[in-house]
């Protein structure tokens, strides 16, 4: 039955055979505001209530074809007229009658004679109370559909908690008493009896805290139900001053979803092992726990020694294979003793993985290890070195060995530093140490270290800035032909003046060089800077004298070689037949299918081309062939021990046949005494260079001596 709308009168059907009778009630409607329609029977009147859906009926007892008990009852049978209220005009107030009209279906009775204002008032009443109950029908089906819906189970409990009311959720047949966890028929028992106790008091508690607070609680729990964890939240608010109600909800697909959000966040997704932010948290708890228990630990920082390369040769896939394979073979090469096992330091990421673990990767091939509990200093170096073993033996990935070696840098706690950033930076910092002492290999941290990192930053800020503040030059070293004795051409030799520490040795900063890609651009400025200087030469010299420059392995590997030679040739004005370039053996070998070609365009431009330190490598004489450069330069390692050693005299009287019959110029670096410069002369060596036949020179000694046709008094 719809509310009356304020500017909407109802609609009451007047049925009675009496036309006074209806015109009364017509006259006493419209005086209380309501509209009224009129049937003159029962028939009639049952045709209006379907047709015309009044909003109440006045119905008359005695009446021609159809009598009002017949009506009222037909009426009821109609698709609307079970909710519209029926009122019986009864001609006497006897017992039976009334008992008839309500048998038939009808909301209230008057008897006659009617009091008419009375009447009136009574007809506005039932139409509010038809209302109201058409109001509360309607938020009951709402409620109903609600909680249809809903698939929470819903229980009442007392302050004393014994269940008063429950109702499982609707969630599927059977599914609401399961998925609250607790078995069927619990109404009148206590919380005690259904749940396991630690939970029912945890909810008991909460019951208490929801009535005395006024405010929602809630209570987690977990059971084991059909072989499973599942997870339940129940939120329980006060009713009465004496009881809650609680409504208990399974949230396992959320925790399950949490825990895979927490994995995600905590757990590496390419090895499974726990990641940075995990380790870090690690850290910081066992930091915490360590400081309480005045117990010491240590970091194990492990990066693999090379891995650049292989993923540039190999690619990106075989180096995520073995990166797979490193964090498998740390995890089998850790003693259980050395793990870190209480699940309270460790955020929980994978329980097959995670279970008793301290590995971590940071990134890239960057590893940690944490040792909880150290005794002695030497537990963390013997973890050290059996990771490091592990990491040598081979690793088969697609059908092929690669070999790897780790270096490892530890910190100790509280030895090093008493927080988690110093210590994993100190572990880093040792890590590097190791590195640069050969690779392969495990140090301690020292706080020496840290000054020589600040230096070694310091001196790196300092090459940076070196070209742009003129700090470097040239110095050149003449190379002679040792038949003729004349200048055939200078070695150009990179210099640092700094402006503080004044001259650095090139073997300190060309590694930094080297390491930090610096070695390019100084590399393209020394090719310059050189071939200008052997263009201003050829303006006096007798005979044309040619230039050599070093090349280092990242120069060559520099796509924009060639056109970097050739620019500098073209600005210059250097015949390219007087640049010559050289390259280790290193270098070369490195991926010699590439070197090949990068060889073939720097010929195509007509430079000389030489390998440098010939005899440290490992040249495969195949591929020395094919290389087909210019000249092979000795390394000064084996002019040394000249003439005494018989080995290194072997050896040199063995590249210069080898050189010679491949059609190679051979030149003799270090040469610092006469017997050396007359043996190669026997050797049949062709070109020498060394301090005996003159020291690296600024430009204008040398312009000198080429003016002079300078030849040492020994050598003539």
């Amino acid at each position: 039955m719809p509310a009356q709308s304020a500017n909407k009168r109802g609609v009451v059907l007047v049925a009675d055979d009496d036309p006074v009778m209806r015109l009364l009630m017509l006259e006493m409607l419209e005086g209380v505001g309501l509209e009224g329609i009129e049937a003159a029977d029962g028939e009639q009147a049952v045709f209006l209530a379907h047709a015309r859906t009044p909003d109440l009926i006045l119905l008359d007892v005695e009446m021609p074809k159809m009598d009002g008990f017949a009506a009222c009852r037909a009426i009821r049978d109609l698709p609307n007229g079970a909710m519209v209220p029926v009122v019986m005009v009864t001609g006497g107030d006897d017992l039976e009658a009334v008992t008839n009209a309500y048998e038939a279906g009808a909301t209230d009775f008057v008897s006659k004679p009617i009091n008419w204002p009375i009447l009136g008032h009574r007809v506005l009443y039932v139409l509010r109370a038809s209302d109201a109950i058409v109001r509360l029908r309607i938020a009951d089906a709402q409620n109903r559909a609600v909680l249809a819906a809903i698939p929470d189970t819903f229980f009442r409990m007392s302050r004393d908690g014994f269940y008063l009311d429950y109702e499982p959720g609707r969630d599927g047949p059977g599914r609401g008493v399961r998925d609250a966890g607790v078995d069927e028929h619990i109404v009148g028992r206590h919380v005690t009896d259904v749940l396991p106790r630690d939970i029912a008091e945890r909810l008991f508690e909460q019951v208490g805290m929801a009535l005395h607070v006024q405010q929602v609680r809630s209570v987690e729990y977990e059971l084991i139900r059909f072989g499973e964890a599942q997870h339940f939240e129940a939120r329980l608010v006060a009713t009465g001053p004496n009881e809650v109600l609680g409504l208990v909800r399974d949230i396992s697909e959320r925790k399950r979803a949490e825990e895979q959000i927490r994995r995600l966040a905590y757990c590496d997704s390419l090895t499974g092992i726990p990641n940075r932010q995990a380790f870090l948290e690690m850290l910081e708890r066992e930091l915490q726990r360590s400081k309480i228990d005045n117990t010491k630990f240590a970091v194990l920082f492990m990066d693999l020694d090379a891995f650049k390369r292989i993923n540039d040769t190999l690619g990106h896939d075989v180096g995520d294979q073995l990166l797979k394979q490193v964090s498998d073979r740390l995890r089998e090469t850790i003693r259980p003793n050395d793990l870190l096992s209480r699940g309270d330091l460790l955020p929980r990421v994978d329980a097959a993985n995670s279970a008793g673990t301290n590995l971590a990767r940071l990134g890239g091939d960057e590893f940690t290890i944490l040792i909880p509990d150290l005794e002695r200093v030497e537990h963390a170096l013997n973890v050290a070195h059996r990771v490091k073993d592990a990491m040598r033996r081979p690793f088969l990935i697609e059908g092929n060995e690669i070999f790897v070696t780790a270096s490892i840098g530890i910190s100790l706690f509280p030895e090093d530093g008493d927080d988690c950033t110093s210590l994993l930076k100190y572990a880093d910092t040792a890590m590097y140490h190791a590195k640069n002492c050969g690779k392969n290999n495990a140090k301690l941290y020292s706080s020496s270290l840290t000054m020589q990192i600040m230096s070694h930053v310091k001196l790196e800020v300092g090459l940076r800035r070196a070209l742009q503040n003129d700090e470097l030059y040239l110095l050149y070293q003449p190379q002679l032909d040792v038949r003729s004795s004349e200048i055939v051409g200078v070695e150009a030799l990179v210099r640092w003046r700094h402006a503080e520490r004044g001259v650095v040795s090139p073997n300190e900063f060309i590694p930094l060089a080297e390491e930090t890609g610096l070695i390019v651009p100084i590399g393209e400025w020394v090719l310059r800077t050189a071939c200008n200087q052997a263009r201003q030469w050829q303006k006096f010299s007798r005979r044309p004298v040619r230039i050599a420059v070093n090349l280092s392995a990242k120069q060559f590997k520099d796509e924009n070689l060639s056109q970097i030679v050739l620019s500098a040739l073209h600005d210059t004005g250097l015949d390219p037949r007087l640049l010559e370039l050289e390259l280790t053996e290193g270098t070369l070998m490195d991926d010699a299918k590439a070197t090949l070609a990068t060889l073939e365009q720097l010929r195509g431009i007509g430079v000389y081309l030489s390998i440098d330190d010939f005899g440290t490598g490992y040249s495969s004489m195949n591929y020395l062939k094919r290389f087909d450069v210019r000249a092979l330069k000795i390394d000064r390692s084996f002019i040394s021990g000249l003439p005494q050693d018989s080995e290194n005299a072997a050896i040199t009287r063995a590249i210069i046949a080898m050189a010679h019959g491949l059609k190679m110029i051979v030149v003799a670096e270090g040469v610092e005494t006469g017997e050396q410069l007359v043996l190669l002369e026997e050797y049949g060596c062709d070109l020498v260079q060394g301090f005996y036949l003159g020291r690296p020179a600024p430009p204008e000694a040398v312009t000198g001596m080429l003016q002079k046709l300078w030849v040492p008094m020994a050598v003539r």
